[in-house]
């Protein structure tokens, strides 16, 4: 697919990033504000990650659901937000997926995604991939079970699982 912004493949993301330090991956699906910048910034002083860490934020660009931002409205805000903080300890890079909305596996998908391009950690949200019921409008899932599930298989997946701060 044509795409105006560039998705890099695993390898060659792995190659931009430094060698030898925790690299933090955080993923969004919506433009970054002040308090996801606050978070992945502060990810790197969680006490999992070592000294010298760098985060990867790697949103995902690809269709969502009706009401989010484009892809591509939203790689313009990214790309902003790079320039104007241009923070040599975070790097930006792009993910070619669409959201699934599914919970705490897709949590733990994210986890094993965000590994094939070099991270070490996943920081993990609030009702990650979270849903609503559309009998009741209530969460589908518990607000923190993709933390759980996280922490949970942290070590078998080969990477460690770094809370939001909530």
């Amino acid at each position: 697919p044509i795409r105006p912004f560039n998705c890099l493949p695993p390898a060659e993301v792995r190659a931009t990033l430094p060698g030898g330090v925790d690299v933090v991956a955080f993923q969004c699906r919506n433009p970054v504000h002040r308090a996801h910048y606050e978070l992945f910034t502060r990810a790197l002083e969680a006490s999992n990650v070592g000294e010298g860490g760098v985060v990867m934020v790697h949103p995902t660009c690809g269709p969502t659901q009706a009401d989010d931002i484009p892809g591509e409205v939203r790689y313009k805000t990214y790309e902003v937000l790079k320039e104007e903080t241009a923070n040599p300890k975070v790097f930006w890079q792009y993910l070619p997926y669409s959201m699934h909305m599914a919970g705490p596996r897709e949590a733990i998908q994210h986890m094993m995604i965000r590994k094939n391009y070099g991270c070490t950690h996943f920081i993990i949200g609030r009702d990650m991939a979270g849903s609503k019921s559309s009998v009741t409008g209530d969460d589908f899932y518990g607000a923190y079970e993709a933390q759980d599930l996280a922490a949970s298989k942290s070590e078998e997946l080969g990477v460690k699982a770094v809370p939001s701060l909530n």
